[in-house]
């Protein structure tokens, strides 16, 4: 038995277009695209939780 559910996802045209070049660019399907992100902001997410509040897009600039 499959565990994924179907999920109907509205989206606004620039992220529509952003997921659609990085499906093209990666050679994956535009749902394996968007699982990744998610995937990825999830695991930023448990990271930050786990060593405090940084936020990991400041790069050089993030205070510990």
């Amino acid at each position: 038995m499959n565990s994924r559910k179907p999920m109907q996802l509205r989206l606004p045209q620039e992220l529509k277009e952003w997921i659609k070049a990085e499906s093209d660019r990666n050679g994956n399907s535009q749902n394996s695209e968007v699982i990744r992100a998610i995937r990825a902001a999830k695991d930023r997410r448990s990271t930050r939780g786990a060593i405090g509040n940084i936020n990991m897009d400041q790069g050089d600039n993030a205070r510990c």
